[in-house]
Protein backbone atom coordinates (compact mmCIF):
# COMPACT_ATOMS: atom_id res chain seq x y z
CA UNK A 1 0.00 0.00 0.00
CA UNK A 2 2.59 2.64 0.73
CA UNK A 3 4.66 2.04 -2.63
CA UNK A 4 1.37 2.58 -4.44
CA UNK A 5 1.11 6.14 -2.43
CA UNK A 6 4.41 6.61 -2.87
CA UNK A 7 4.03 5.65 -6.50
CA UNK A 8 0.95 7.72 -7.06
CA UNK A 9 2.91 10.93 -5.80
CA UNK A 10 5.91 10.53 -7.65
CA UNK A 11 3.28 10.05 -10.70
CA UNK A 12 1.61 13.42 -9.60
CA UNK A 13 4.68 14.97 -9.48
CA UNK A 14 5.89 13.76 -12.89
CA UNK A 15 2.16 14.86 -14.29
CA UNK A 16 2.72 18.50 -12.56
CA UNK A 17 6.36 18.43 -14.99
CA UNK A 18 4.96 17.40 -17.97
CA UNK A 19 1.92 19.95 -17.36
CA UNK A 20 4.71 22.85 -16.50
CA UNK A 21 7.09 21.59 -19.59
CA UNK A 22 4.07 21.34 -22.37
CA UNK A 23 1.88 24.50 -20.54
CA UNK A 24 5.32 26.31 -21.58
CA UNK A 25 5.96 24.53 -24.82
CA UNK A 26 1.77 25.33 -26.05
CA UNK A 27 3.20 29.00 -26.02
CA UNK A 28 6.40 28.24 -27.88
CA UNK A 29 9.27 26.63 -26.18
CA UNK A 30 11.32 28.98 -24.00
CA UNK A 31 15.06 29.57 -22.86
CA UNK A 32 16.89 28.26 -19.53
CA UNK A 33 17.52 30.97 -17.64
CA UNK A 34 19.76 31.63 -14.84
CA UNK A 35 19.18 34.10 -11.91
CA UNK A 36 22.62 35.04 -11.96
CA UNK A 37 22.56 36.19 -15.18
CA UNK A 38 25.57 38.85 -15.14
CA UNK A 39 28.01 35.92 -14.37
CA UNK A 40 27.98 34.04 -17.44
CA UNK A 41 28.56 36.92 -19.78
CA UNK A 42 29.00 35.38 -22.98
CA UNK A 43 25.71 33.52 -22.86
CA UNK A 44 24.14 36.76 -21.94
CA UNK A 45 25.03 38.62 -24.92
CA UNK A 46 28.15 37.91 -27.56
CA UNK A 47 28.83 41.54 -27.34
CA UNK A 48 30.36 41.08 -24.16
CA UNK A 49 33.17 38.53 -25.47
CA UNK A 50 36.53 39.47 -24.54
CA UNK A 51 35.29 42.90 -23.04
CA UNK A 52 37.47 42.84 -19.96
CA UNK A 53 40.77 44.47 -18.42
CA UNK A 54 44.06 43.19 -16.86
CA UNK A 55 43.24 39.49 -18.06
CA UNK A 56 44.08 37.65 -21.37
CA UNK A 57 40.90 34.58 -20.93
CA UNK A 58 37.80 34.43 -18.66
CA UNK A 59 36.05 31.00 -17.70
CA UNK A 60 32.86 31.00 -16.45
CA UNK A 61 31.01 27.64 -15.00
CA UNK A 62 27.19 27.74 -13.83
CA UNK A 63 24.60 24.99 -12.54
CA UNK A 64 20.80 25.81 -11.79
CA UNK A 65 18.85 22.74 -10.22
CA UNK A 66 14.79 24.02 -10.24
CA UNK A 67 11.82 22.67 -8.51
CA UNK A 68 13.78 19.62 -7.22
CA UNK A 69 10.69 19.14 -4.94
CA UNK A 70 8.77 17.07 -8.39
CA UNK A 71 9.80 13.79 -9.50
CA UNK A 72 12.57 15.31 -11.56
CA UNK A 73 14.19 18.63 -11.27
CA UNK A 74 14.46 21.26 -13.95
CA UNK A 75 18.54 21.36 -14.30
CA UNK A 76 20.69 23.73 -16.18
CA UNK A 77 24.34 24.00 -16.82
CA UNK A 78 26.84 26.14 -18.57
CA UNK A 79 30.29 26.81 -19.58
CA UNK A 80 31.59 29.28 -21.44
CA UNK A 81 35.61 30.71 -22.08
CA UNK A 82 36.89 33.70 -24.35
CA UNK A 83 39.60 35.80 -24.54
CA UNK A 84 40.89 39.81 -25.11
CA UNK A 85 42.84 40.23 -27.94
CA UNK A 86 44.60 43.89 -27.80
CA UNK A 87 41.75 45.39 -25.47
CA UNK A 88 39.81 45.69 -29.36
CA UNK A 89 38.79 42.20 -29.82
CA UNK A 90 36.98 39.08 -28.18
CA UNK A 91 36.57 35.55 -29.11
CA UNK A 92 34.96 32.84 -27.40
CA UNK A 93 32.63 29.68 -26.91
CA UNK A 94 30.21 28.66 -25.10
CA UNK A 95 28.21 24.76 -24.01
CA UNK A 96 24.61 25.06 -22.38
CA UNK A 97 22.02 22.52 -21.94
CA UNK A 98 18.68 22.98 -20.25
CA UNK A 99 17.39 19.18 -19.16
CA UNK A 100 13.61 19.55 -18.13
CA UNK A 101 12.96 16.92 -15.94
CA UNK A 102 14.12 14.08 -17.76
CA UNK A 103 11.36 14.79 -20.61
CA UNK A 104 12.70 17.06 -22.63
CA UNK A 105 16.61 18.56 -23.37
CA UNK A 106 17.72 21.66 -25.30
CA UNK A 107 21.74 21.35 -25.87
CA UNK A 108 23.18 24.98 -27.44
CA UNK A 109 27.13 25.24 -28.15
CA UNK A 110 28.47 27.70 -30.39
CA UNK A 111 31.62 31.10 -30.70
CA UNK A 112 30.99 33.99 -30.11
CA UNK A 113 33.02 37.16 -31.17
CA UNK A 114 32.92 40.55 -30.03
CA UNK A 115 34.67 44.16 -31.23
CA UNK A 116 35.21 47.25 -29.58
CA UNK A 117 34.41 50.09 -31.60
CA UNK A 118 35.43 52.38 -28.95
CA UNK A 119 39.25 51.36 -29.12
CA UNK A 120 41.45 53.80 -27.54
CA UNK A 121 39.21 55.43 -25.39
CA UNK A 122 40.44 54.84 -21.84
CA UNK A 123 37.05 55.63 -20.00
CA UNK A 124 34.20 53.43 -21.62
CA UNK A 125 34.40 50.42 -24.09
CA UNK A 126 31.35 49.99 -26.49
CA UNK A 127 31.36 46.63 -28.30
CA UNK A 128 29.22 44.99 -30.83
CA UNK A 129 29.25 41.02 -31.17
CA UNK A 130 27.80 37.80 -32.88
CA UNK A 131 27.26 34.22 -31.86
CA UNK A 132 27.10 31.72 -34.61
CA UNK A 133 25.88 28.01 -33.29
CA UNK A 134 23.94 25.42 -32.91
CA UNK A 135 21.09 24.26 -30.41
CA UNK A 136 19.18 20.53 -30.17
CA UNK A 137 16.26 19.57 -28.72
CA UNK A 138 15.18 16.34 -27.73
CA UNK A 139 11.96 14.39 -26.13
CA UNK A 140 12.62 11.71 -24.32
CA UNK A 141 9.04 9.71 -24.72
CA UNK A 142 9.99 7.24 -22.17
CA UNK A 143 9.66 9.29 -19.78
CA UNK A 144 6.06 9.92 -20.25
CA UNK A 145 2.96 8.42 -18.59
CA UNK A 146 -0.25 8.24 -20.59
CA UNK A 147 -4.32 7.67 -19.45
CA UNK A 148 -4.10 4.59 -20.96
CA UNK A 149 -1.43 3.84 -17.92
CA UNK A 150 -3.74 4.46 -15.64
CA UNK A 151 -4.51 1.60 -13.44
CA UNK A 152 -6.81 0.64 -10.50
CA UNK A 153 -5.35 4.06 -8.90
CA UNK A 154 -2.34 4.77 -9.85
CA UNK A 155 -0.01 4.79 -13.29
CA UNK A 156 1.47 1.91 -14.35
CA UNK A 157 4.45 2.63 -16.93
CA UNK A 158 4.46 -1.27 -17.85
CA UNK A 159 1.18 -1.09 -19.25
CA UNK A 160 1.26 0.03 -23.61
CA UNK A 161 0.22 4.11 -24.00
CA UNK A 162 -1.40 3.13 -27.14
CA UNK A 163 0.46 6.22 -28.57
CA UNK A 164 2.71 6.58 -31.71
CA UNK A 165 5.30 8.93 -31.42
CA UNK A 166 7.75 10.17 -34.83
CA UNK A 167 11.27 11.16 -33.99
CA UNK A 168 11.73 13.44 -31.13
CA UNK A 169 14.77 15.47 -32.06
CA UNK A 170 15.93 18.58 -33.90
CA UNK A 171 19.30 20.05 -34.92
CA UNK A 172 19.30 24.07 -36.04
CA UNK A 173 21.23 26.62 -35.97
CA UNK A 174 21.60 29.76 -34.01
CA UNK A 175 22.43 33.50 -34.62
CA UNK A 176 22.65 36.05 -32.04
CA UNK A 177 23.63 40.06 -32.15
CA UNK A 178 24.28 42.03 -29.49
CA UNK A 179 25.98 45.41 -28.26
CA UNK A 180 26.91 46.51 -25.12
CA UNK A 181 28.55 49.73 -23.34
CA UNK A 182 30.53 49.80 -20.37
CA UNK A 183 31.97 52.63 -18.28
CA UNK A 184 35.95 51.89 -16.95
CA UNK A 185 36.49 55.15 -15.15
CA UNK A 186 38.66 54.35 -12.32
CA UNK A 187 38.70 57.95 -11.40
CA UNK A 188 34.69 57.72 -11.10
CA UNK A 189 32.85 56.34 -8.17
CA UNK A 190 29.73 55.79 -10.65
CA UNK A 191 30.21 53.69 -13.49
CA UNK A 192 26.88 52.74 -15.28
CA UNK A 193 26.83 49.62 -18.03
CA UNK A 194 24.10 48.48 -20.62
CA UNK A 195 23.68 45.45 -23.00
CA UNK A 196 21.03 44.85 -25.21
CA UNK A 197 21.14 41.54 -27.83
CA UNK A 198 18.49 39.87 -30.16
CA UNK A 199 18.78 35.32 -29.69
CA UNK A 200 17.33 33.37 -32.72
CA UNK A 201 17.26 35.93 -35.34
CA UNK A 202 16.92 33.13 -37.30
CA UNK A 203 13.32 32.26 -35.91
CA UNK A 204 14.20 28.66 -36.84
CA UNK A 205 11.22 25.87 -37.06
CA UNK A 206 11.75 23.96 -33.54
CA UNK A 207 8.82 21.81 -34.58
CA UNK A 208 10.51 18.49 -33.21
CA UNK A 209 7.58 16.45 -34.35
CA UNK A 210 7.65 17.87 -37.69
CA UNK A 211 3.66 17.99 -37.79
CA UNK A 212 3.47 21.38 -37.75
CA UNK A 213 5.73 24.53 -38.32
CA UNK A 214 6.92 26.35 -35.20
CA UNK A 215 9.09 29.01 -35.67
CA UNK A 216 11.12 30.19 -32.81
CA UNK A 217 10.19 33.68 -31.65
CA UNK A 218 13.40 35.73 -31.04
CA UNK A 219 14.49 36.51 -27.65
CA UNK A 220 14.84 40.16 -26.60
CA UNK A 221 17.45 41.30 -23.89
CA UNK A 222 17.94 44.20 -22.24
CA UNK A 223 19.78 44.79 -18.95
CA UNK A 224 21.85 47.61 -17.19
CA UNK A 225 23.04 48.66 -14.07
CA UNK A 226 25.52 50.63 -12.30
CA UNK A 227 28.85 50.24 -10.25
CA UNK A 228 28.57 52.66 -7.36
CA UNK A 229 31.78 53.12 -4.96
CA UNK A 230 30.61 53.81 -1.76
CA UNK A 231 34.32 53.79 -0.15
CA UNK A 232 37.49 51.88 -0.90
CA UNK A 233 36.98 48.37 -1.71
CA UNK A 234 32.98 48.93 -0.82
CA UNK A 235 30.42 48.97 -3.51
CA UNK A 236 27.00 48.78 -4.35
CA UNK A 237 25.69 47.39 -7.62
CA UNK A 238 22.00 47.43 -8.21
CA UNK A 239 21.29 46.24 -11.58
CA UNK A 240 18.32 44.91 -13.71
CA UNK A 241 17.45 42.48 -16.83
CA UNK A 242 14.12 42.47 -19.37
CA UNK A 243 13.81 39.17 -21.62
CA UNK A 244 11.00 38.97 -24.21
CA UNK A 245 10.47 35.93 -25.86
CA UNK A 246 6.81 35.55 -27.31
CA UNK A 247 4.32 35.98 -25.28
CA UNK A 248 6.43 35.44 -22.08
CA UNK A 249 8.76 37.87 -20.17
CA UNK A 250 10.67 38.33 -17.35
CA UNK A 251 11.69 40.97 -15.41
CA UNK A 252 14.21 40.86 -12.39
CA UNK A 253 15.61 43.62 -10.33
CA UNK A 254 18.09 43.64 -7.65
CA UNK A 255 21.24 44.88 -5.91
CA UNK A 256 24.19 43.06 -5.23
CA UNK A 257 27.25 44.14 -2.78
CA UNK A 258 30.83 43.76 -2.60
CA UNK A 259 32.93 44.38 0.67
CA UNK A 260 36.65 44.12 0.92
CA UNK A 261 37.94 42.30 3.68
CA UNK A 262 40.10 43.87 5.78
CA UNK A 263 41.93 45.15 2.70
CA UNK A 264 42.63 41.87 2.00
CA UNK A 265 42.76 39.39 -1.43
CA UNK A 266 39.44 38.42 -0.32
CA UNK A 267 36.31 40.45 -1.14
CA UNK A 268 32.66 39.37 0.49
CA UNK A 269 29.62 39.74 -2.21
CA UNK A 270 25.82 38.83 -0.99
CA UNK A 271 22.78 40.87 -2.81
CA UNK A 272 18.62 40.34 -3.54
CA UNK A 273 16.51 40.45 -6.42
CA UNK A 274 13.10 39.53 -7.29
CA UNK A 275 11.72 38.11 -10.09
CA UNK A 276 8.05 39.36 -11.13
CA UNK A 277 5.49 37.32 -10.40
CA UNK A 278 8.22 34.35 -9.88
CA UNK A 279 10.44 34.20 -7.36
CA UNK A 280 12.70 35.75 -4.85
CA UNK A 281 16.49 35.50 -5.47
CA UNK A 282 18.98 35.65 -2.03
CA UNK A 283 22.53 35.29 -3.24
CA UNK A 284 26.32 34.86 -1.36
CA UNK A 285 30.03 34.92 -2.91
CA UNK A 286 33.36 35.34 -2.14
CA UNK A 287 35.96 36.96 -4.37
CA UNK A 288 40.00 35.84 -4.11
CA UNK A 289 42.22 37.53 -6.06
CA UNK A 290 41.27 36.75 -9.83
CA UNK A 291 38.06 34.55 -9.16
CA UNK A 292 35.02 34.66 -7.82
CA UNK A 293 32.31 31.78 -6.58
CA UNK A 294 28.54 32.54 -6.01
CA UNK A 295 25.79 30.93 -4.72
CA UNK A 296 21.88 31.68 -5.14
CA UNK A 297 18.64 30.07 -3.72
CA UNK A 298 15.11 31.05 -5.41
CA UNK A 299 12.53 31.31 -3.23
CA UNK A 300 9.34 30.23 -5.46
CA UNK A 301 6.56 32.77 -4.78
CA UNK A 302 4.30 31.69 -8.38
CA UNK A 303 1.29 29.95 -8.12
CA UNK A 304 3.81 26.48 -8.47
CA UNK A 305 4.50 27.00 -4.49
CA UNK A 306 1.60 24.81 -4.24
CA UNK A 307 3.30 22.37 -5.66
CA UNK A 308 6.92 22.73 -4.73
CA UNK A 309 6.74 23.51 -1.17
CA UNK A 310 8.11 27.28 -2.00
CA UNK A 311 10.79 25.09 -3.11
CA UNK A 312 12.50 27.28 -5.94
CA UNK A 313 16.13 26.92 -7.45
CA UNK A 314 19.60 26.24 -6.32
CA UNK A 315 22.38 28.14 -8.77
CA UNK A 316 26.13 28.05 -8.18
CA UNK A 317 28.48 29.60 -10.46
CA UNK A 318 32.34 30.20 -10.63
CA UNK A 319 34.13 32.75 -12.65
CA UNK A 320 37.71 33.36 -13.43
CA UNK A 321 40.08 35.57 -15.19
CA UNK A 322 43.67 34.06 -16.33
CA UNK A 323 46.54 35.00 -17.96
CA UNK A 324 48.08 32.63 -20.70
CA UNK A 325 51.90 33.60 -19.08
CA UNK A 326 50.43 32.33 -15.93
CA UNK A 327 51.50 35.80 -13.83
CA UNK A 328 48.38 36.63 -12.12
CA UNK A 329 47.64 40.53 -12.34
CA UNK A 330 44.72 41.69 -9.84
CA UNK A 331 41.37 42.55 -11.65
CA UNK A 332 40.21 45.85 -11.36
CA UNK A 333 37.55 45.70 -14.39
CA UNK A 334 34.52 47.21 -13.54
CA UNK A 335 33.57 43.62 -15.55
CA UNK A 336 34.28 41.42 -12.35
Amino acid sequence: MNKIRSNMKAKKNLTLAVSVLFGTMGLQAQDGQFSQYDATAVILNPALTGMYENADFRMNTAVRSQWSSLASSFVTTAFAYDMSMQKRYGFGTYLNNYNMAGIMNTFQAGATAAYNVSQGKANHTLSVGVNLGLLYKKINDQQLVWDAQYDQGYFNTDLPSGEVLQKGSRMMPEVSAGIAYRSTNGRKRVNPYGNFALFHVTTPDESIYRTVKSDMPIRYMANAGVRVEIMDGTYLIPMGIYMRQGNDQLINAGMLAEVSIMGSMYSVVGGASYRLNDAIVAQIGLKHKNAMYRFSYDVNTSPLKAYTNRNGAYEFTVVYYGTHSGRERRMTSSAF
